[in-house]
């Protein structure tokens, strides 16, 4: 075969036009918001510098055909050098752009494409098209949150997206993959609980890639903790990782003093290639914030719309104005209140300020506050037993207070409230707004029979009624010396009220007492009965 028309077949199953720079790396979503975070990363294989003025960067659509947005073009001075990158991006990448540019591009399925003034294009997609505008042949992968497609090895061309390009640790403005780079995967770092008590245990998740091509032996790459968030420092040996590996870490930690903190994360690896990818902070509050949550409606049956109360705990009038609220899908929004809220009072942030007014005529409207966009709470727990997750924070995104709710059992109208440190359903509908929480009624009833029975012979009923439409019942046997002697019920399912018969798994003479603990996602209560067991008849 001739070489000529063998070149030509060659040059039609590449992506990337012949002689020019090439799409390196995509950075599209970021863990958050993604402003400013993302990038596109060329890269110019030859030996020679290339202008890249009137060359466009395209962001695509994948919902329609032909939707093509400019997002970038190349300006008079703009060139990529030999062998070198060319960084458009935004304010927040690190090191700083070449050029700045807010690209806004979509999370996929989407596209990006780079279009030379000859008309020569490169597209990289991700994601399942529709359109096969979207991506040279098979699309890349869908990178989640926090990650980048990068094209490995970084000249790779095998003519299709999905062959060149892996899910990697972002690294704008050098090599994809060096051999030795251990990174710390930016935006990972996470405490639970969110904001720990001064000195109290704590749990740091993060994650850590093996970004270079070479596999991490077990123990050669290490984890260092610092900063004013924790009590002492913190160092941990990691484990083993091939290529490409991502390891999650939890590790337990102490919190250092109260006040607003920051935690530094950083991993070490001799001989590392790529050391800008090694650290990350996490700024935290240890203690409590200014404003607690005390009162959340999820479920209004009234027409005044989801509602939240707060009170100021900082000893101080509160301007709420520096608050966010969010919840476990939707992005923070600002709270707008006219006034301060003064010390330990209550204020009320309403889904719908006026629908609240109406439905509550009595309260007082200046301390019913606005929110930019309403979270949506959800009343109905997820496979994990929550609900949604209440989140107030600060504008520089500082943890004010975390609520996870559980709305199990909780019946339509009836907020959840804060009552000495517990959540629990209120008293009923429609709640305490900008009242401290009323009284609860005595809601659990308990019941044995017969009281007196013999050891592993008579059977006894046990019944019960709970002050929720479902729960979970547990019911134990204790001596008078509080030993547990049998568990007659385990986290049994249960309806407002029911019954069950069973044997007492003991061989033991004496005064026993059945203690019946109730959980739902409104509390927890407990009621208990005395039994007497003998060998003998009963």
């Amino acid at each position: 075969m001739a070489l000529a028309p063998l070149l030509a077949a060659l040059a039609m199953l590449a992506c990337a036009p012949a002689g020019k720079p090439i799409v390196a790396e995509v950075y599209y979503d970021a863990n958050g918001d993604d402003t400013g975070w993302e990038f596109v990363e060329l890269f110019n294989p030859g030996a020679a510098p290339v202008p890249l003025a009137l060359a466009r960067l395209e962001a695509g659509d994948g919902s329609a055909a032909a939707r093509w947005t400019t997002r970038w073009t190349g300006a008079a001075r703009d060139t990529i050098r030999a062998h070198g990158r060319f960084v458009v991006g935004g304010a927040k990448v690190v090191p700083a752009p070449d050029a700045l540019v807010t690209l806004d591009l979509q999370n996929g399925p989407d596209a990006v494409r780079l279009v030379w003034p000859d008309g020569a294009v490169e597209t990289v997609g991700w994601g399942v098209h529709e359109f096969a505008e979207y991506a040279c042949g098979a699309s890349a992968p869908d990178a989640p949150s926090g990650f980048s497609l990068a094209r490995i090895p970084d000249g790779a061309d095998t003519g299709g997206n999905a062959g060149d390009f892996r899910v990697a640790a972002p690294t704008p403005g050098v090599a994809n993959q060096p051999e030795r780079d251990l990174a710390l995967v930016r935006g990972s770092l996470a405490l639970s609980p969110a904001s720990p008590e001064p000195s109290a245990e704590a749990t740091l998740a993060l994650a850590v890639i093996d970004a270079g091509s070479a596999p991490v032996a077990e123990g050669e790459g290490a984890l260092h903790l610092d900063g004013d968030a924790l009590a002492a420092p913190v160092t941990a040996a990691l484990g083993a990782l091939e290529s490409g590996d991502t390891l999650r870490v939890r590790l337990p930690v102490r919190a250092g003093f109260a006040g607003r903190a920051t935690l530094r994360a950083r991993v070490a690896l001799p001989g590392d290639e790529a050391p800008g990818n090694d650290a990350d902070t996490l700024h935290v509050r240890v203690g409590e914030g200014p404003l607690e949550v005390t009162e959340i409606q999820v479920h209004p049956a009234q027409g005044e719309g989801e509602w939240i109360e707060v009170r100021n705990r900082s000893g101080a009038p509160l301007a709420l104005g520096g608050i966010t609220l969010g919840d476990r899908s939707s992005a923070p929004a600002r709270v707008t209140l006219a006034q301060p809220l003064p010390a330990e009072s209550l204020a009320v942030i309403a889904q719908d300020r006026e629908a609240f007014a109406r439905a509550f005529p009595q309260l007082d409207t200046a301390r019913v506050a606005r929110v930019g966009a309403w979270a949506s709470l959800n009343n109905s727990d997820g496979a994990d037993g929550i609900a949604d997750v209440v989140t107030l924070r600060e504008l520089d995104g500082l943890p004010v207070d975390v609520v996870a709710y559980s709305a199990a059992g909780v019946p339509s109208g009836v907020p959840i409230e804060k009552t000495d440190g517990e959540w629990a359903a209120a008293s009923g509908a429609p709640g305490s707004p900008l009242a401290p929480p009323r009284a609860h009624a005595a809601v659990l009833e308990f019941e044995a029979a017969p009281r007196r029975v013999t050891a592993a012979a008579d059977e006894v009923q046990l019944a019960w009624r709970l002050p929720w439409a479902r729960g979970r019942v547990t019911v134990e046997l204790f001596d008078l010396e509080g030993r547990r002697a049998a568990v007659l019920l385990h986290d049994v399912a249960s309806t407002s009220s029911g019954e069950r018969r069973v044997k007492l798994d003991t061989a033991r003479e004496g005064l026993f007492v059945a203690q019946l603990r109730a959980q739902s996602g409104a509390g927890t209560l407990t009621r208990a009965v005395l039994l007497r067991v003998s060998r003998g008849r009963s």
